[in-house]
């Protein structure tokens, strides 16, 4: 196999999106779409190294790094930093042979790194196969399998949640005129700022941040959003009463799934749950429109995730290093998963189990 290295990310845009349409491992946060988003708008500054894995004359793999850091370089993979889940990348067949030359280029390569960190690793993914890792268990990671019908799904979720569903719709559809629709080209700018709008009011009652706080990530994701829509990949739900947005589920879909990574609800309209309401439309979309066979809430054991039925896994921050300095890195790093886990859990307990990245 021939490992090549390369700076200019444009240069890889078919080799990634080829290798994340022949892959189901892929997750949507290694498409082209979301990571050429990620490196334009919110100003990132580390140095690009983009291996290329060919066998045969056929791009096999792909690893888009960054490298950051001072004196002691920290080698990573592009999107850390709002995103769910990030791997290298191999077409079926090719992850462990991906995964070895990966390995002997780091073997090949060790002064120029200190710390391989590799966060938000999957269970499944190429990079568990690479050799002499150190594996942390990371941050839980909801999802809820889906029966092949609609009608299965809502029997699965027990007399409660299915009463509750109808309720409210029932409720809204009494007192407002009620609209549930994606977001499209001709709306999409209009919907994301709505979106970002009703996250940021809920938390800014909460004196929190949110995630959209900085003009940067807002251009980020508006930016991913365009792309992913393009793409066919963007699942933005919203609900709309008498005419106007109050709810938002920003949601991606790749076989063999649909991911919900953050959502938007208007704080005066609890007693309506208009969360649970578009969640259950969501998935309905998900199982009658996509296929899908799974619905992953992504990082967080928030308790609202789990009434829904869902199911744990853990992710993983896989890590190495290359000489002293490396294992002092390695040493910080760990320390810092394990607070910033401390703290996560103890938001979620304090602000009522929303979800916030």
């Amino acid at each position: 196999m021939t490992v090549h290295e390369s700076s200019d990310l444009s240069a890889l845009k078919t080799t990634v999106q080829t290798l994340c349409m022949l892959s189901e491992r892929a997750s949507p946060f290694q498409t082209w779409e979301w990571l050429s988003a990620w490196r334009e708008h919110p100003g990132r500054r580390a140095r690009l190294i983009l291996l290329s894995f060919e066998e045969a004359g056929e791009i096999v793999g792909c690893a888009p790094l960054t490298l950051s850091g001072g004196p002691l370089k920290t080698l990573s993979l592009m999107g850390r930093g709002g995103s769910d889940y990030l791997d290298i990348l191999a077409a079926p067949s090719f992850e462990d042979l991906v995964a070895q030359n990966f390995d002997a280029w780091l073997e090949n390569n060790k002064k120029r790194w200190n710390w391989l960190d590799l966060p938000e690793v999957r269970p499944g993914s190429v990079a568990e196969h690479i050799p002499d890792m150190e594996r942390w268990e990371a941050e839980t990671c909801p999802y809820l399998p889906l029966e092949e019908t609609w009608d299965a799904q809502k029997k699965a979720f027990g007399k409660k949640l299915r009463g509750n569903l109808s309720y409210y719709e029932r409720a809204l559809e009494k007192s407002h005129t009620l609209a549930l629709r994606l977001a499209t080209r001709e709306t999409l700018e209009a919907d994301m700022e709505a979106f970002f709008a009703l996250h940021q009011r809920r938390w800014r009652g909460r004196w929190m941040p949110g995630a959209f706080a900085s003009a940067r990530a807002r251009a980020f994701h508006l930016a991913a959003a365009q792309n992913l829509l393009d793409s066919g990949a963007l699942r933005l739900h919203l609900l709309d009463l008498d005419g106007i947005t109050q709810a938002a589920l920003y949601c991606f879909h790749k076989s063999p799934g649909t991911c919900y990574y953050l959502g938007g609800f208007e704080p005066s309209l609890a007693r309506y749950s208009l969360g649970t309401v578009l969640t259950g439309r969501a998935i309905r979309h998900a199982i009658e429109a996509d296929g899908a066979q799974e619905f992953d809430f992504l990082r967080g054991d928030e308790p609202y995730k789990y009434k829904w039925g869902a199911l744990d896994r853990r992710s993983q921050r896989l890590s190495r290093s290359s000489g002293p300095g490396g294992k002092l890195l390695v040493a910080l790093g760990r320390r810092q998963l394990e607070v910033e886990l401390a703290l996560k859990h103890r938001m979620h307990a304090a602000h009522g189990g929303d979800k916030k990245k």
